[in-house]
């Protein structure tokens, strides 16, 4: 089997099926492959797992405060409901897709992609399906959403008395094996365990220079479109940097407002006060809870600021090559860090759709929300942009 690395685009021959259990890129250090085999049975428990208790964590109580003497309950069904009809749409979407949309339907397709069913499915809907679950996997959001929870906990304390409900820790054990259960699932399996897309399928048998990898199920071939997919197959994606800086620049333009205005406003008796994030680190580090606003601080201000350094060095490394392989690890530590800024944004949506008791105690999101969250996502756009396999065009010539 001759495969390609993703980030490098090495050609790589792999002979046996026991050597594909952990094949290897000789460049770059990417794993290329990883048969699963007795993992199947794994992927759906954990899958089913996560479905049930997902739906376990919705309509349970989630989380209680009392101040005053006044105490409110609220579950995550009624937080959605509550902030889709007194604050944002577009925030309750967000909500909405991070801890109901997205892990139904990664779970639903995960389930789908390891049955019997899944092999004799129809070949057209079977690439819908899997490009469908190829899309939705990387914007998994779920631990960045529980540590978010935990964060607002936090701040809470200061106002309230707390007490975590049956639905928070049915919550928990949902994003437990929600991400297990994305380790250990395979993308290549998935794609070759599909018999109806396999079926006329020519393999290439020798390393030629004019095989080209498809982005969406990593098939070596030639010609403008995938055998297996129906994806249009390019050497590389077009006008990477150009897109990559213009995403980038952006953000920076996007970064100011969403550090100087206010994310929110808590209005306690009747007292508002307006909150930036640099002013709701300040305030959780004078309360004494260093970790948190360490957190808080480096997910929401250093990355952001951290990101664009690193994805211009990337830039630059394009221009001038040189250690490609310090530059592609570089590239893999932005795909990683770049969720955690999000983690400002939920807790906003956390706090905004639980905490309403009236003039006593409530919380309202503010403008800068907005242009934090527009940040992200163009940040997010950046990295997702930028073409990893340009680091090392002039390694391989």
């Amino acid at each position: 089997m001759i495969t390609a690395c993703p980030e490098c685009d090495t050609l790589v021959e792999i002979d046996s099926i026991e050597s594909q259990k952990r094949a290897v890129c000789p460049n770059c250090r990417c794993v290329l492959c990883h048969v699963q085999g007795r993992q199947n049975q794994l992927v759906q428990a954990f899958s089913f797992s996560a479905l049930l208790f997902l739906f376990a964590s919705l309509f349970p109580d989630f989380i209680s405060y009392t101040q005053h003497g006044i105490t409110q309950v609220v579950s995550l069904w009624q937080a959605l409901i509550l902030l889709a009809e007194h604050y944002s749409y577009f925030l309750a979407g967000l909500f909405a897709f991070t801890i109901l949309v997205m892990p139904v339907a990664v779970c639903s397709l995960l389930l789908l992609a390891h049955t019997e069913y899944w092999q004799i499915i129809n070949a057209h809907n079977a690439r819908h399906l899997a490009k469908l679950l190829s899309a939705l996997k990387p914007l998994n959001l779920t631990d960045i959403f529980l540590v978010a929870v935990l964060v607002s906990a936090f701040k809470l304390m200061s106002f309230a008395e707390l007490e975590m409900g049956l639905g928070f820790w049915a919550y928990i054990l949902f994003v437990l094996c929600f991400i297990e259960a994305l380790s250990l699932f395979d993308h290549e399996y998935m794609w070759r365990n599909q018999t109806q897309c396999n079926r006329h399928l020519v393999e290439p048998n020798n390393l030629s220079s004019t095989l080209k990898r498809c982005k969406v199920c990593g098939f070596l071939g030639e010609g403008e479109k995938c055998q297996r997919c129906y994806a249009k197959l390019k050497y590389r994606k077009s006008q990477s940097t150009q897109k990559s800086l213009a995403w980038m620049l952006t953000s920076v333009v996007l970064l100011v407002p969403a550090n100087f205005l206010p994310i929110m406003d808590t209005i306690s008796l009747g007292l508002h006060t307006p909150a930036t994030i640099f002013s709701g680190v300040q305030v959780l580090w004078e309360a004494g809870s260093y970790p948190v606003a360490t957190l808080i601080f480096l997910a929401s201000i250093c990355i952001p600021i951290a990101k664009a350094l690193l994805l211009s060095y990337l830039l630059v490394r394009v221009k001038k090559p040189k250690d490609p392989i310090t530059a592609t690890k570089v590239y893999r530590l932005l795909e990683f860090i770049g969720r955690w800024s999000m983690i400002d944004v939920f807790v906003v949506i956390i706090l905004v759709s639980l905490v309403q008791l009236g003039t006593v105690l409530n919380v309202e999101p503010e403008i800068g929300i907005v242009f934090f969250t527009l940040m992200v996502l163009c940040q997010i756009a950046a990295v997702n942009s930028f073409d990893p396999r340009l680091l090392w065009d002039k390694n391989n010539q």
